[in-house]
């Protein structure tokens, strides 16, 4: 399900009873190019993966302080404090957004999250606003979760998404997920899903910001052996007419030190 209004810049916020907290803000260019910046990003540690001899290597950046992830249309993938206009650590790059010269439009994972607890709350501009504030709806108290957004292109293209987690890794999971959902940005629909699993009891002290190359992508499972595992998924694309279908399969497993 996706919701339909199309603009450049979007606030994204949580509410859960009584409590309404901003998470995300979200932008895209002319070119292209998707932005997101988030109150949270401040002490966040923005996780990234390369392929080395001996196996996979966990890449980390600490404390940014104010700053934003970049998507470029191109495909190229940044962090940067905003202040510092060279200042970009754990470059990567991966499937394009947009390539305007060859007519070409980019399906791609965004990142995924394991937030912290939320609690920032605009002073002075709270939700609904702006018409372009967007809201994912908790149904009950709120506990520890973890996001993963996708762009799709938004030319008429509905999406479905399949996703699944073992069994065991959901046992005695209360029944607050948030769900399937997106919105609307310049070129893309920035659909989103929410999750959580056994071992999740605690809200980790920084959130934890992990992207790849938008093919493959990263997600966590709690353990309750002092680390959390990483699943990578590789998803599967069909398209049939205007029907996109994305299959997440799994795709090879690594362990993380639990966040705190």
């Amino acid at each position: 399900m996706t919701e339909k209004k199309i603009t450049t810049k979007r606030r994204i916020f949580i509410r859960a009873k009584d409590r309404v907290c901003q998470l995300f803000s979200f932008s895209q260019t002319p070119d292209g190019s998707i932005y997101c910046a988030s109150p949270d990003f401040n002490d966040a540690k923005i996780l990234s993966v390369s392929i080395k001899e001996n196996g996979l290597q966990i890449n980390t950046t600490n404390d940014i302080g104010e700053g934003k992830i970049s998507f470029h249309g191109s495909g190229m993938v940044t962090v940067r404090p905003n202040k510092i206009q060279n200042g970009h650590r754990l470059i990567v790059k991966g499937n394009h957004l947009l390539n305007k010269s060859e007519g070409l439009i980019g399906v791609r994972h965004l990142f995924t999250v394991f937030m912290k607890e939320p609690k920032y709350e605009p002073a002075t501009s709270p939700l609904f606003n702006r018409d372009s504030d967007y809201c994912l709806e908790a149904n009950e108290d709120l506990n520890p979760f973890i996001l993963v957004f996708f762009a799709v292109p938004q030319q008429g293209i509905t999406t479905e998404f399949q996703f699944n987690l073992h069994l065991d890794d959901m046992v005695n999971i209360p029944n607050d997920i948030l769900g399937l959902h997106g919105f609307g940005l310049r070129y893309h629909h920035v659909f989103w899903f929410a999750y959580r699993t056994r071992h999740m009891e605690k809200w980790p002290k920084y959130a934890h910001v992990f992207y790849c190359d938008g093919y493959s992508f990263p997600i966590f499972i709690g353990t309750g052996l002092g680390v959390y595992r990483l699943e990578y998924r590789q998803p599967r694309y069909a398209l049939n007419g205007n029907h996109l279908t994305i299959t997440c399969n799994e795709f090879y497993p690594d362990n993380y030190s639990n966040p705190r």
